[in-house]
């Protein structure tokens, strides 16, 4: 009797040494602001359980602007998230502990879209135009549109705040605005009450972050792998994106929040056309918002662009030929 229950304990005992327990899973909250196309490659990587493949648990949250994003982030309630770089400039600037560590698009991807009566940017002067939230994507593509045309915003041209896209949508068609910065799907719905495109910015030659990875430079110095195995889920999400059409439309139907046919095509061919294949920041797009900050804090004139992102993540990746081997060149 003795003897067998020294074997059943020596069994138990060699069973707790040799067999190794499942590693646990990191539960990660990650924020993103709207419907728009940009996040595809995100939501992709989340339906696809591709975290999930490097031991992330994660979990997207919808916030309604970079500006909130951030506040969430420094209140300690979402580590991560996929927000407009101007914002996150705009908080590292004021003291905030905010860093980016990749980008999702590196052009403003909008289309500046106007009621039939205007047929040129010049033609907006003495009107009103929208943008989702002052210091977001579109009032930075707004007011350096407006610029390059020689108007003054706010002088030349009222820029109204309206909150979201849906609401540019509304205000358009109410007449209240007669142009605004318009993503997929809403440029399709800014079309049918008969907006046409003045300006393609994904076209206009110039760089902005217009949605980068986001977090607490506390954050990233204490979850250094973490970061590396995100951005590996991410990439592969984004690879997914590009080659599975109907799976990322079906993705797309879910958290666009869309399911007519053409709009979902619209939005897929979006992501396509602005969503970057190899998570950069890009220098140029920093040192652009520092510009359209420059002349409402001074601290922005001195600013280096590379203070802003850590790029060391996504160049580990190049260096161990991840990119090459995900894309095959």
């Amino acid at each position: 009797m003795k003897r067998r229950i020294a074997l059943v304990f020596l069994a138990v005992l060699l069973t707790a040494v040799f067999t190794k327990p499942a590693m646990a899973k990191d539960r990660l909250a990650m924020g993103y602001s709207g419907t728009s196309g940009v996040f595809a490659g995100l939501w992709v990587a989340h339906e696809a359980k591709l975290f999930e493949k490097y031991d992330i648990d994660s979990h997207l949250v919808l916030i309604a602007s970079g500006s909130l994003m951030i506040q969430a982030m420094l209140g300690g309630d979402l580590p991560v998230a996929a927000a407009t770089g101007a914002a996150a400039v705009d908080a590292s600037l004021g003291g905030a502990d905010i860093i980016m560590f990749g980008g999702f698009v590196n052009v403003p991807a909008f289309y500046i879209m106007a009621l039939p009566e205007i047929k040129m940017i010049e033609d907006l002067r003495g009107k009103a135009v929208g943008v989702t939230r002052f210091g977001s994507a579109t009032d930075f593509t707004m007011r350096y549109i407006l610029r390059k045309h020689g108007l003054e915003p706010g002088r030349d041209v009222t820029i109204i705040q309206m909150g979201n896209s849906p609401a540019l949508v509304a205000a358009t068609r109410t007449r209240a605005i007669v142009a605004a910065p318009f993503n997929s799907p809403f440029n399709v719905q800014a079309q049918e009450i008969g907006a046409r495109v003045l300006v393609d910015m994904g076209k206009a030659g110039i760089n902005f972050p217009t949605t980068a990875w986001t977090t607490r430079r506390s954050f990233i110095q204490s979850h250094q792998d973490l970061v590396l195995r995100l951005l590996r889920g991410y990439s592969e999400g984004v690879h997914r994106l590009f080659t599975d059409k109907e799976f990322s439309k079906g993705v797309i139907r879910r958290y666009a929040r869309v399911s007519e046919a053409k709009i979902v095509e619209a939005v897929y061919q979006y992501a396509l056309d602005y969503v970057e294949n190899i998570p950069y920041n890009t220098h140029r797009g920093i040192q652009e918002v520092l510009n359209q900050i420059a002349p409402r804090n001074p601290e922005a004139k001195i600013a280096k662009p590379e203070s802003f992102y850590d790029d060391r993540y996504v160049k580990e990746l190049e260096a161990a030929n991840f990119f090459k081997q995900l894309w095959g060149r």
